[in-house]
Parts: C-alpha cells; sequence; structure tokens
C-alpha cells in the first residue's frame, strides 16, 4: 500500500468522514479499519451523527500510516 505525502497545512477540515479519509489516504476502507484499531485511534461521531476522525486523528494516523509504509519499502540495497 502506497500511502501518499499530505501538507498538513493544507488539512482545512475540523472533522473528516471515514470516505474522506479513505479518498485523502487512497485506501480502502477496510485497511483504514484495520490500521486505526491497530493503532488504537478510533472514529468518533460528530454533532450530525456521521462518524470520522477529527484533523488531530487524520494526521496522526497518517503519520503513523506514512512512515510505517515507507519502513516495509526499505531495503538493505541504498541502490535499489
Amino acid at each position: 500500500m502506497f500511502i501518499p505525502y499530505i501538507n498538513y497545512r493544507e488539512l482545512d477540515k475540523e472533522f473528516y468522514t471515514i470516505p474522506e479519509v479513505c479518498q485523502l489516504f487512497q485506501v480502502e476502507k477496510s485497511y483504514l479499519k484495520e490500521k486505526s484499531k491497530l493503532h488504537h485511534i478510533d472514529p468518533r461521531q460528530n454533532e450530525i451523527g456521521e462518524y470520522g476522525f477529527v484533523k488531530y486523528d487524520v494526521r496522526k494516523l497518517h503519520n503513523l500510516l506514512y512512515h510505517e509504509d515507507r519502513e516495509n519499502k526499505r531495503t538493505d540495497d541504498p541502490w535499489a
């Protein structure tokens, strides 16, 4: 899975629904569910009943997944 770079300063909303986070991270809902459970970052319900993540949790989850993705792609060959 390739997690794209996100400039956190461009995150202009305070709450992102689960489909919005999937689109932002370019991942499937099942992958996001698995990883959010693994890292204990659970979706919250906003005032109108939608489930998603507050901006802080989006950044935290993205940072974890982004660096996890980079670690998985690292090889011992620096020229690879």
